[in-house]
């Protein structure tokens, strides 16, 4: 059963006249003639009494032109929810970001969106990078925000936006008070906190260790930003933090470093995947620009 056949029995029905219903449909007068035949012969009961030029519906033919009218309002409300207005409004989206995202990017962003499109789902993990991308590889969610770079031909990358990294220390630590103070400095302090392996900021501290040729001589890592500033603020010792995560905080402050440090934050897809209207829109509220 095809669904050129069910639209053509609808109007069938709905005009009492082969005739007319061709015209409606805009083909001609034998090809819905012999479509309803053909269902005829698929269904093996009459679906129509031939009265002189009329045909009247039998019962059957009454059911599934009920059946037609469901079908195709269902696939019309579908065809509108994965394809127009209402596939944002009432969109759902898996995805995935780092602690920093989640924490200081998201929040306004989905605020807006909810207000925007109560009806969306989003669901959103939290995770290092390393694991983030691994989910987005999986097909698991639909896109990841990670830090940068990547270097993946499986995954379709893209660029939100670059922040400076600081130095946190507790307010009154002898550092507090400088203009900026010298990475490899750093990165010899007993007390530097280092975020966990896998995790973009860790990467780049790596990275900036090797090229300094200075082994970071931290001894606690932690997964998670906020307990590093917390235990910065407790004069626990001194840690690496992007820009959002410690702007409008009175209990650390935050230095500059030389040279200074930066890292960028993107949006990762599998490549050749697309993403949900909703996904699209909460993107733009982050900043991103087609």
């Amino acid at each position: 059963m095809e669904l050129h056949q069910l639209r053509y029995l609808r109007a069938v029905v709905r005009s009492g006249s082969v005739t007319a219903a061709a015209e409606a449909e805009f083909v001609a007068q034998p090809s819905v003639s012999k479509q309803l035949r053909l269902l005829e012969r698929e269904l093996g009961v009459p679906l129509f009494h031939r009265v002189g030029r009329k045909v009247v519906a039998t019962d059957a033919a009454l059911a599934l032109a009920d059946c037609a009218d469901r079908v195709f309002d269902d696939l019309a409300a579908t065809v509108a929810a994965v394809s127009g207005p209402e596939s944002v409004r009432g969109g759902t989206l898996r995805m995935c970001a780092t602690e920093t995202v989640t924490d200081h990017l998201l929040p306004p962003a989905l605020t807006e969106l909810k207000r925007l499109y109560p009806e969306c789902h989003v669901r959103v993990e939290m995770l290092g990078t390393d694991d983030a991308v691994a989910k987005v590889l999986a097909d698991e969610v639909d896109l990841a925000i990670v830090a940068l770079p990547l270097a993946d031909s499986r995954l379709d990358i893209h660029m939100l936006l670059e922040e400076e990294v600081l130095l946190a220390v507790r307010r009154g630590h002898h550092w507090a008070e400088l203009d900026r103070v010298p990475l490899d400095d750093v990165l010899a302090e007993p007390g530097l906190l280092l975020s966990m392996p896998g995790h973009g900021l860790r990467a780049l501290v790596d990275d900036a260790s090797r090229r300094a040729g200075i082994e970071a001589a931290g001894r606690i890592e932690l997964r998670s930003q906020a307990a590093l500033l917390a235990m910065v603020a407790a004069g626990g010792g001194v840690a690496f933090a992007p820009r959002m995560t410690v702007e409008g905080r009175t209990d650390v402050a935050a230095v500059p470093v030389e040279p200074a440090l930066s890292r960028q934050v993107g949006w990762v897809r599998r490549r050749g995947r697309h993403l949900p209207a909703i996904g699209v829109e909460l993107l733009r509220l982050v900043g991103w620009t087609e």
